[in-house]
């Protein structure tokens, strides 16, 4: 059991590729690639949708989601083997009697929420209370990661809003000069109308909202991956042997993996 989440690396080529499309489009309809760069709409469109999203949210959950999109740009898989093997080698000496050798055990684990778990498990805590802790945890993890992927959500629906809105500005720059203006200052005028549209919807339908859909998928896992680690901490209160633990979580994972809800295997436990 060595990972729990096997997640691929498409992220980085997602947006590759999709670059690589709108490049290949402008060239196809025989468009000059300098025609896709306008930086005044790209202000635009990027700081109106920051500067609507501040207005919107705290920014200390802004900056959360700029630090997330490193994580979510590596396409960091969610690995469950060293946590199996502490929890493992908890139960073992758990059942022994032997405590100390348990807590020394608990000392090297890396995941909080088993830690949390496994050192209640030894305090002979209540079970209920026990779960009740660990799921408040949980609770708060997907809280807050739900909130970072509707920021995202927020973003994608904003963005074609200001593209509308610097297409405006646009018409209204080449109307007011319509009198005076030569055909490149008319063309000028509606190459930043028209660009900003485009660059709306291209971060929301290739950045944002493609994003706010992985970080939904990762808030899947997650969850997934900390009831995984509640389920054991509930087998370890029960003094199971390892081996059974160790394959009460496999039925766990193949039931997920199937499809099937994960309350039948509580149930089956």
């Amino acid at each position: 059991m060595k990972r729990l989440i096997d997640t691929r690396q498409s992220t980085l080529i997602g947006l590759f590729g999709g670059l690589v499309v709108l490049l290949a489009s402008t060239l196809l309809a025989h468009l000059k690639v300098p025609a896709l760069l306008n930086f005044p709409g790209l202000i635009m469109v990027v700081g109106g949708t920051l500067t609507a999203t501040l207005v919107s949210r705290p920014i200390r959950d802004v900056l959360s989601v700029f630090k997330g999109l490193r994580r979510m740009l590596r396409d960091e898989p969610i690995e469950m083997e060293k946590e199996v093997r502490h929890l493992l080698n908890i139960a073992h000496w758990y059942r022994l009697g032997n405590l100390g050798a348990a807590e020394q055990e608990i000392a090297l684990v890396g995941n909080p929420l088993l830690r949390t778990g496994a050192q209640l498990v030894l305090d002979q805590e209540p079970i209920h209370d026990i779960i009740k802790t660990l799921q408040w945890r949980i609770t708060g993890v997907r809280a807050k990661e739900q909130g970072e992927a509707n920021i995202l959500r927020t973003m994608a629906g904003l963005a074609p809003a200001f593209g509308m809105l610097g297409t405006l500005f646009g018409l209204m720059q080449m109307l007011s000069g319509l009198a005076g203006a030569g055909l490149g200052q008319i063309g000028t005028s509606m190459s930043f109308a028209l660009i900003t549209t485009l660059y709306g919807l291209v971060l929301a339908n290739m950045v944002f909202k493609p994003l706010a859909m992985k970080a939904e998928r990762r808030i899947q896992h997650r969850v997934l991956a900390m009831n995984f680690i509640l389920e054991g901490v509930i087998l370890l209160h029960q003094r199971r042997h390892p081996m059974v633990i160790n394959e009460a979580l496999g039925m766990y994972l193949s039931q997920f993996e199937n499809g099937e809800s994960p309350d039948a295997f509580a149930k089956a436990a």
